[in-house]
């Protein structure tokens, strides 16, 4: 089969029958549900608050109402948002937010698990590319090796779209064992944000590793 990516129409692919789970650090990162029946909360909202809550006590801050209605409440709303945004996003399964401190900007970042289509080549050829076509600067890509995923590829970019001037990075492995192509994703409008988050993200996608749909947890 020749690796020519436009031979394979990955446009149309389907979910894997398999999931994933990640180990990450909870000091940095959280995981924000699609749909919240099943999960401790009951809404976006309680979701929001709870995390707003966690990050504010971790950052020594004290609880008062004045504070709740000050700090806790507009930042719980902006998660609110962000959760929200996901509803009309296509393309992932899986959805995490880098938020140390509840007074930088959440970041959402994004992880399809694909059923593999295609040679690995192809694959990750199509992946590490996939929302290029806003792009302004041609991307640029390197291998990135984790110990459950094996070696993939780690393609960034910068790229112009309605919001402005944007940073993007993909990650993408293929999992012969699962079956899965496994796509990571972080697009932002701001890059000092972007920069800070990176490095996170690199340790991130390390937990990372294909299972069973049975064992399907954050």
């Amino acid at each position: 089969m020749s690796d020519d990516v436009s031979e394979v129409d990955f446009e149309h692919r389907d979910m894997t029958p398999n999931w994933a789970k990640v180990s990450y650090d909870t000091d940095v990162w959280f995981p924000m549900p699609f749909f919240f029946k099943g999960t401790m909360w009951a809404d976006a909202a309680e979701w929001a608050f709870y995390y707003v809550t966690d990050r504010f006590r971790r950052g020594g801050g004290s609880l008062t109402k004045r504070e709740v209605k000050k700090e806790v409440v507009p930042r719980a709303e902006i998660l609110v948002e962000v959760q929200n945004s996901i509803l009309h996003q296509g393309g992932a399964h899986k959805f995490y937010i880098h938020c140390p401190d509840y007074r930088v900007k959440p970041v959402m970042i994004s992880i399809g698990l694909w059923k593999s289509k295609g040679t690995r080549d192809q694959a990750l050829d199509f992946y590490s590319r996939w929302g290029t076509r806003s792009a302004t600067s041609e991307p640029v890509s390197t291998a990135i090796t984790t110990e459950h995923l094996g070696e993939g590829i780690r393609s960034q970019w910068v790229g112009e779209s309605e919001g402005g001037r944007y940073d993007r990075v993909n990650y993408v492995w293929r999992n012969e064992e699962f079956e899965t192509d496994v796509l990571v994703w972080m697009i932002l409008w701001d890059r000092p944000r972007f920069e800070e988050v990176l490095p996170d993200l690199d340790a991130f996608v390390q937990g990372i590793r294909c299972t069973p749909r049975k064992h399907k947890s954050a």
